[in-house]
């Protein structure tokens, strides 16, 4: 009962983006640039946070690691994003919000990784 009070009510005053997010969403969108949100979260929670945060029209495609063969950190929602977004690893970049980098960023040419605070 107290994820659901959390989720319904708590998450939308508590949840927080990180520094520069905004910055970057306004950078990606002037560049065009394709994009997917790949998460080992269950999709009604991903759902609820990337609306929460306002991303909603910004991905293209959400990719559930729960919804792959194989969830991360195995690569295969990394290569099911490349594939919804029709997009090869030679030019791609992976954003983590992580404390360390994650395996699937050997998948993309230009792994960058942001250390949440």
């Amino acid at each position: 009962m107290r994820f659901l009070q959390w989720k319904n009510r708590l998450a939308p005053e508590r949840l927080k983006a990180v520094n520069g997010l905004y910055k970057m969403k306004k950078w990606v969108e002037d560049h065009g640039l394709k994009r997917a949100a790949v998460t080992n979260a269950p999709r009604e929670n991903a759902e609820l946070i990337i609306s929460i945060l306002g991303l909603t029209d910004f991905f293209e495609a959400l990719i559930i690691g729960s919804e792959c063969e194989h969830p991360k950190p195995h690569p295969d929602p990394y290569l099911k994003a490349l594939e919804a977004l029709k997009v090869s690893k030679d030019h791609t970049f992976v954003f983590e919000v992580s404390l360390l980098p994650s395996a699937p960023s050997k998948y993309c040419s230009k792994p960058l990784f942001f250390r949440e605070i």
